[in-house]
């Protein structure tokens, strides 16, 4: 658990730095969903991918360099294009085998947020749009997220999460569902279903 606090802040720590182009955003103020939100989301990750992610959060900042403002700077190239482009050629290239991982994970990801939606649908109501092809200014669809945030990845960390993102699959288990599991539990519900059960 000490290492998962050790990631969740060291992200928030690097989220309070990133620069908005409106100036400092709504979210940035608040810190509870966002330690409820990544808490959730490192409690479905094995050993292997949360350390690696760490690494690569502290050899970020060690070059000076933020992994959360390369994803929001990313998200940028779908949601506001004309600005991405005075400011694409700063982010890192990302490489054909670094591309070919995101793309294989994207695509389980995105498998699971169906079955997601089709099983929980009036939470998944609250979630954002599925496909990128809902992407607008101001709205960033699931797949579009996901991906600008797995580019900021290594590699290695990116094998891990393939891995075990693999592993769960084949066991007929859902990371989108077991996330929501842990986000219900820690808003005060006793399970998924039952945040479910008493959404309008």
């Amino acid at each position: 658990m000490k290492q998962i606090a050790e990631l969740v802040f060291t992200e928030w720590r690097q989220f309070q730095k990133v620069q908005n182009e409106g100036g400092r955003a709504e979210c940035q103020n608040h810190m509870r969903e966002f330690v409820i939100n990544r808490l959730a989301q490192f409690l479905t990750w094995n050993e292997e991918m949360r350390a690696s992610y760490l690494q690569d959060l502290k050899d970020a900042e060690a070059i000076g360099w933020n992994l959360l403002t390369e994803k929001y700077a990313r998200m940028m190239r779908y949601t506001a294009p004309q600005q991405y482009a005075a400011l694409c050629n700063q982010l890192p290239v990302i490489s054909e085998s670094k591309e070919r991982l995101v793309n294989e994970i994207v695509a389980i990801q995105l498998r699971w947020q169906q079955e997601y939606g089709r099983r929980y649908p009036k939470v998944a109501r609250g979630s954002r749009p599925m496909s990128s092809s809902s992407d607008a200014e101001y709205i960033t669809s699931f797949e579009t997220y996901l991906r600008c945030e797995l580019d900021t990845y290594s590699e290695r960390t990116l094998r891990a999460y393939l891995a075990h993102a693999r592993a769960l699959e084949s066991q007929g288990a859902n990371m989108t569902i077991l996330n929501l599991e842990f986000v219900a539990r820690l808003y005060g519900f006793s399970s998924l279903q039952e945040m479910e059960d008493k959404s309008r």
